[in-house]
């Protein structure tokens, strides 16, 4: 159960930070941003160059170019982050979802089914709204969360998302992209596995964006078990769909007055 509210809260985290630290041939230090472009750090350092190669504080081997812009140097990865293929199958929520748990963030909730799947709500709302947790000794995980940084569209949200795997080659390993529809909603789906604290698990999202920001959900495990439980987790993350917005601050109507007779 020590992966219940420690994973999610180091997977945000590699998630949020949109922002790289790499260091060109030239010894230059620049940040590189999930949306393509990159600056310089230091205001005495210069750019004249056509383009240069540098590398991340994580290992990942990017190509810089004279307008701002980069790409990753290696080509499986470049075609990872530029050609997303499109599902046309139509994804829904299972059909024995019987629950529904909704976000205070934005107009997104998860179905699911409580005979499976037992949500828990967060006890830190930066990293997530709630954990899910399968049947006992199943070691099956997730969670759910909105943010409200608004996003152009999908594919910058897939940008972040492909980032902060290929960030990390030598901790991550992007296995799937896609987009697909989900309970008709547009999102982006991603299967990597990660290795977090000595142990390596596999990992499955779903994102889909929100009037000011996004919604996203992953379903994990150990990579050793996710062959007999990748169709159960996949039944999770197609619980993602929109909901109506929770309000916990919301007062309750007055009750009114008892008329004795």
């Amino acid at each position: 159960m020590k992966h219940l509210f420690v994973l999610s809260m180091l997977v945000y985290s590699s998630f949020a930070k949109s922002q790289a630290l790499a260091m060109t041939n030239e010894k230059m230090e620049v940040a590189v941003f999930a949306e393509g472009n990159w600056e310089i750090r230091k205001i005495s350092d210069e750019f004249n160059l056509p383009q240069t190669t540098a590398v991340t504080e994580n290992g990942a081997q990017l190509i810089l170019y004279k307008d701002k812009t980069w790409k990753y140097a290696n080509l499986k990865d470049r075609e990872a982050f530029e050609n997303i293929p499109v599902n046309k199958q139509l994804f829904t929520k299972p059909t024995s979802a019987d629950s529904l748990v909704s976000s205070e963030r934005a107009d997104g909730g998860v179905y699911l089914d409580t005979k499976k799947w037992k949500a828990h709500q967060s006890d830190d709302i930066r990293f997530s709204e709630y954990q899910f947790t399968g049947p006992d000794a199943s070691e099956l995980y997730g969670y759910f969360y909105c943010i409200n940084s608004k996003k152009e569209n999908i594919e910058a949200i897939k940008n972040e998302a492909i980032g902060s795997i290929l960030s990390s080659p030598n901790n991550s390993t992007l296995k799937k992209t896609e987009y697909r529809t989900v309970n008709g909603l547009p999102m982006f789906h991603i299967y990597y596995s990660k290795k977090i604290d000595g142990d390596r698990f596999d990992f499955l999202d779903n994102y889909f964006q929100t009037a000011y920001g996004y919604c996203h959900i992953s379903g994990y495990t150990y990579s050793n078990l996710v062959a007999k439980n990748k169709q159960e987790i996949e039944k999770l993350i197609n619980g993602l769909s929109k909901a109506e917005q929770v309000n916990k601050n919301q007062q309750a109507p007055v009750p009114p007055p008892q008329v004795y007779k």
